[in-house]
Protein backbone atom coordinates (compact mmCIF):
# COMPACT_ATOMS: atom_id res chain seq x y z
CA UNK A 1 0.00 0.00 0.00
CA UNK A 2 1.71 3.32 -0.98
CA UNK A 3 2.18 5.79 1.91
CA UNK A 4 1.38 9.32 1.85
CA UNK A 5 2.78 12.45 3.48
CA UNK A 6 1.45 13.73 6.65
CA UNK A 7 0.59 17.31 4.29
CA UNK A 8 -0.82 15.18 1.93
CA UNK A 9 -3.08 13.64 3.99
CA UNK A 10 -4.35 17.10 6.10
CA UNK A 11 -4.87 18.19 2.69
CA UNK A 12 -7.06 15.26 1.54
CA UNK A 13 -8.99 15.57 5.07
CA UNK A 14 -9.43 19.43 4.51
CA UNK A 15 -10.85 18.48 0.89
CA UNK A 16 -13.52 16.38 2.53
CA UNK A 17 -14.19 18.67 5.48
CA UNK A 18 -15.40 21.49 3.70
CA UNK A 19 -12.05 23.76 4.05
CA UNK A 20 -9.98 24.47 1.41
CA UNK A 21 -6.79 25.60 2.14
CA UNK A 22 -5.98 27.74 -0.61
CA UNK A 23 -9.65 29.56 -0.67
CA UNK A 24 -8.51 30.34 2.87
CA UNK A 25 -4.72 32.10 1.72
CA UNK A 26 -6.74 33.82 -0.39
CA UNK A 27 -9.77 34.82 1.82
CA UNK A 28 -6.84 36.22 4.05
CA UNK A 29 -5.06 37.83 1.14
CA UNK A 30 -7.60 39.46 0.33
CA UNK A 31 -8.86 40.82 3.94
CA UNK A 32 -5.01 41.84 4.47
CA UNK A 33 -5.20 44.17 0.68
CA UNK A 34 -8.37 45.61 2.03
CA UNK A 35 -7.31 46.78 5.01
CA UNK A 36 -3.87 47.97 3.67
CA UNK A 37 -4.86 49.82 0.00
CA UNK A 38 -8.92 49.68 -0.11
CA UNK A 39 -10.72 53.02 -0.02
CA UNK A 40 -11.21 54.01 2.91
CA UNK A 41 -15.42 53.44 4.21
CA UNK A 42 -16.04 56.80 5.93
CA UNK A 43 -14.84 58.63 2.70
CA UNK A 44 -17.30 56.79 0.71
CA UNK A 45 -20.36 57.39 3.01
CA UNK A 46 -19.57 61.10 3.35
CA UNK A 47 -19.74 61.51 -0.38
CA UNK A 48 -22.87 59.87 -0.60
CA UNK A 49 -24.38 61.82 1.69
CA UNK A 50 -23.14 65.38 0.28
CA UNK A 51 -23.94 64.08 -3.04
CA UNK A 52 -27.93 62.85 -1.84
CA UNK A 53 -27.62 66.45 0.14
CA UNK A 54 -27.38 68.36 -3.21
CA UNK A 55 -30.54 66.73 -4.87
CA UNK A 56 -33.51 69.05 -5.26
CA UNK A 57 -36.31 66.13 -5.79
CA UNK A 58 -35.81 62.56 -5.24
CA UNK A 59 -38.24 59.25 -5.11
CA UNK A 60 -37.38 56.54 -3.80
CA UNK A 61 -38.96 52.82 -3.41
CA UNK A 62 -37.65 50.72 -0.47
CA UNK A 63 -38.43 46.79 0.12
CA UNK A 64 -37.84 46.84 3.96
CA UNK A 65 -37.46 44.36 6.75
CA UNK A 66 -37.37 44.38 10.53
CA UNK A 67 -37.33 41.95 13.68
CA UNK A 68 -39.38 41.93 16.77
CA UNK A 69 -39.54 40.12 19.73
CA UNK A 70 -43.00 38.04 20.13
CA UNK A 71 -43.72 38.12 23.43
CA UNK A 72 -40.38 37.59 24.66
CA UNK A 73 -39.93 34.30 23.23
CA UNK A 74 -38.79 34.62 19.65
CA UNK A 75 -37.68 36.98 16.58
CA UNK A 76 -40.46 37.81 14.28
CA UNK A 77 -39.25 39.41 10.83
CA UNK A 78 -41.53 42.05 9.78
CA UNK A 79 -41.85 43.54 5.98
CA UNK A 80 -42.89 47.13 4.60
CA UNK A 81 -42.63 48.58 1.18
CA UNK A 82 -41.76 52.18 1.20
CA UNK A 83 -42.19 55.23 -1.02
CA UNK A 84 -40.85 58.19 -0.09
CA UNK A 85 -41.17 61.52 -2.57
CA UNK A 86 -39.01 64.34 -1.83
CA UNK A 87 -39.20 68.09 -3.13
CA UNK A 88 -37.12 70.59 -1.33
CA UNK A 89 -37.03 72.48 0.76
CA UNK A 90 -40.54 71.96 1.65
CA UNK A 91 -42.52 69.00 0.13
CA UNK A 92 -42.60 65.82 1.06
CA UNK A 93 -44.90 62.12 0.85
CA UNK A 94 -44.00 58.88 2.71
CA UNK A 95 -45.97 55.93 2.12
CA UNK A 96 -45.77 53.14 4.45
CA UNK A 97 -47.50 49.56 3.62
CA UNK A 98 -46.48 45.93 5.08
CA UNK A 99 -47.31 43.44 7.69
CA UNK A 100 -47.78 45.87 10.64
CA UNK A 101 -48.72 49.38 9.42
CA UNK A 102 -50.45 50.81 6.45
CA UNK A 103 -49.85 54.88 6.54
CA UNK A 104 -49.28 57.73 4.38
CA UNK A 105 -47.80 61.07 5.50
CA UNK A 106 -47.87 64.86 3.71
CA UNK A 107 -46.02 67.67 4.10
CA UNK A 108 -46.13 70.86 1.65
CA UNK A 109 -44.51 73.83 3.18
CA UNK A 110 -46.40 73.60 6.44
CA UNK A 111 -49.32 71.91 5.82
CA UNK A 112 -48.49 68.52 7.76
CA UNK A 113 -50.88 65.37 7.46
CA UNK A 114 -51.03 62.17 8.67
CA UNK A 115 -53.88 59.32 6.67
CA UNK A 116 -54.32 56.00 8.48
CA UNK A 117 -55.72 53.69 5.49
CA UNK A 118 -57.17 50.82 7.18
CA UNK A 119 -59.33 53.26 9.42
CA UNK A 120 -59.53 56.52 7.47
CA UNK A 121 -58.63 58.31 9.99
CA UNK A 122 -56.02 61.78 9.18
CA UNK A 123 -55.02 64.41 11.40
CA UNK A 124 -53.47 67.64 10.35
CA UNK A 125 -50.55 69.94 11.72
CA UNK A 126 -48.45 73.27 10.93
CA UNK A 127 -45.29 72.50 11.51
CA UNK A 128 -42.05 74.09 10.23
CA UNK A 129 -41.55 74.79 6.01
CA UNK A 130 -38.52 73.25 5.61
CA UNK A 131 -38.69 69.15 5.79
CA UNK A 132 -35.47 69.43 8.00
CA UNK A 133 -37.41 70.86 10.83
CA UNK A 134 -40.51 70.04 10.69
CA UNK A 135 -39.49 66.24 10.87
CA UNK A 136 -37.62 67.27 14.00
CA UNK A 137 -40.20 69.11 15.83
CA UNK A 138 -42.84 65.93 14.82
CA UNK A 139 -40.28 63.36 15.87
CA UNK A 140 -39.68 65.22 19.49
CA UNK A 141 -43.32 66.35 19.68
CA UNK A 142 -45.62 63.58 18.34
CA UNK A 143 -43.46 60.69 18.38
CA UNK A 144 -44.21 60.45 14.46
CA UNK A 145 -41.98 58.33 12.70
CA UNK A 146 -40.54 58.64 8.98
CA UNK A 147 -39.07 55.14 7.65
CA UNK A 148 -35.76 56.04 6.43
CA UNK A 149 -35.58 59.67 7.52
CA UNK A 150 -31.88 59.80 7.80
CA UNK A 151 -31.87 59.85 4.06
CA UNK A 152 -34.33 62.69 3.71
CA UNK A 153 -32.39 65.36 5.62
CA UNK A 154 -30.62 67.86 3.90
CA UNK A 155 -27.38 67.65 6.26
CA UNK A 156 -26.67 63.96 6.70
CA UNK A 157 -23.57 64.66 7.12
CA UNK A 158 -23.71 66.93 10.35
CA UNK A 159 -26.32 64.79 11.71
CA UNK A 160 -24.91 61.16 11.49
CA UNK A 161 -21.34 61.29 10.58
CA UNK A 162 -19.51 57.99 10.63
CA UNK A 163 -17.63 58.05 14.17
CA UNK A 164 -14.83 55.64 12.99
CA UNK A 165 -13.15 54.82 9.17
CA UNK A 166 -15.23 51.62 9.06
CA UNK A 167 -14.17 48.87 6.75
CA UNK A 168 -14.17 47.92 3.25
CA UNK A 169 -15.13 44.58 1.64
CA UNK A 170 -15.13 44.86 -1.32
CA UNK A 171 -17.61 45.59 -4.86
CA UNK A 172 -20.78 44.01 -4.71
CA UNK A 173 -24.10 44.12 -7.07
CA UNK A 174 -27.09 45.53 -5.75
CA UNK A 175 -29.79 45.46 -8.43
CA UNK A 176 -27.67 45.37 -11.44
CA UNK A 177 -25.55 48.35 -10.04
CA UNK A 178 -21.71 48.12 -8.49
CA UNK A 179 -21.40 48.98 -5.17
CA UNK A 180 -18.45 49.72 -2.61
CA UNK A 181 -19.32 47.46 0.30
CA UNK A 182 -18.65 49.24 3.68
CA UNK A 183 -20.02 48.39 7.16
CA UNK A 184 -19.27 50.46 10.88
CA UNK A 185 -19.45 48.67 14.11
CA UNK A 186 -19.96 50.80 17.56
CA UNK A 187 -21.05 49.15 20.83
CA UNK A 188 -24.90 49.11 20.56
CA UNK A 189 -24.48 48.72 17.01
CA UNK A 190 -22.83 47.82 13.59
CA UNK A 191 -24.19 48.32 10.26
CA UNK A 192 -23.35 47.66 6.71
CA UNK A 193 -24.24 50.08 3.80
CA UNK A 194 -23.87 49.41 -0.54
CA UNK A 195 -23.41 52.62 -2.02
CA UNK A 196 -23.42 52.92 -5.91
CA UNK A 197 -20.10 53.27 -7.24
CA UNK A 198 -19.27 55.87 -9.82
CA UNK A 199 -21.11 59.66 -10.68
CA UNK A 200 -24.29 58.55 -8.29
CA UNK A 201 -23.09 57.04 -4.97
CA UNK A 202 -26.56 56.60 -3.61
CA UNK A 203 -27.21 54.10 -0.65
CA UNK A 204 -28.85 50.89 -2.76
CA UNK A 205 -28.86 49.08 0.46
CA UNK A 206 -27.82 48.84 4.42
CA UNK A 207 -28.21 46.52 7.51
CA UNK A 208 -28.15 47.24 10.75
CA UNK A 209 -27.46 45.04 13.34
CA UNK A 210 -28.69 46.01 17.14
CA UNK A 211 -25.72 44.63 19.32
CA UNK A 212 -27.46 45.26 22.65
CA UNK A 213 -30.31 42.75 22.26
CA UNK A 214 -29.16 38.94 22.64
CA UNK A 215 -30.70 38.00 19.67
CA UNK A 216 -29.29 40.48 17.38
CA UNK A 217 -32.06 41.60 15.95
CA UNK A 218 -31.76 43.38 12.35
CA UNK A 219 -32.99 45.78 10.08
CA UNK A 220 -32.02 46.54 6.74
CA UNK A 221 -34.01 47.74 2.99
CA UNK A 222 -32.66 47.98 -0.42
CA UNK A 223 -33.58 51.20 -2.20
CA UNK A 224 -34.59 52.28 -6.03
CA UNK A 225 -34.19 55.87 -6.58
CA UNK A 226 -35.06 58.07 -8.99
CA UNK A 227 -33.62 61.50 -9.19
CA UNK A 228 -35.40 62.89 -11.35
CA UNK A 229 -38.87 62.40 -10.70
CA UNK A 230 -42.01 64.65 -12.07
CA UNK A 231 -44.37 65.30 -9.27
CA UNK A 232 -48.26 66.22 -10.22
CA UNK A 233 -49.76 69.58 -8.95
CA UNK A 234 -50.98 68.92 -6.02
CA UNK A 235 -48.98 65.77 -4.83
CA UNK A 236 -47.74 66.71 -1.64
CA UNK A 237 -51.36 67.32 -0.21
CA UNK A 238 -53.96 65.60 1.37
CA UNK A 239 -57.51 65.32 0.45
CA UNK A 240 -60.13 63.73 2.10
CA UNK A 241 -62.25 61.84 0.21
CA UNK A 242 -66.08 60.59 1.63
CA UNK A 243 -65.55 58.13 4.60
CA UNK A 244 -62.39 59.87 5.70
CA UNK A 245 -62.52 61.05 9.39
CA UNK A 246 -60.95 63.87 11.32
CA UNK A 247 -58.93 63.20 14.66
CA UNK A 248 -56.89 65.86 16.76
CA UNK A 249 -52.70 64.66 17.04
CA UNK A 250 -52.59 65.03 20.36
CA UNK A 251 -48.27 65.57 21.48
CA UNK A 252 -46.68 63.53 23.62
CA UNK A 253 -47.13 63.81 27.64
CA UNK A 254 -44.73 67.33 28.79
CA UNK A 255 -44.57 68.42 25.10
CA UNK A 256 -45.74 71.74 24.78
CA UNK A 257 -47.76 71.68 21.01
Amino acid sequence: MKKIGLAAAFLIVGMFAGTDAFASSQTTQKAYLLRTVAPVASSILLRSYRYIERLKRFSIEAEMSSDDMYLDRMVVTYTHRVEIDVWRPGKLFVSIDGDVKSREYYLSHGDFTVYDIPTRYYGKLRVAQNIDDALDYLFEAYGIKAVLANIIYSDLEKRIPPRNKGYYFGESEVDGKVCHHIGFDYPSHSYQVWIEKGAHPLIRKFLIVDKTNPLLLRSGATLKWDIDPKFPDGFFLFTPTKGDRHIDITPKQGVES
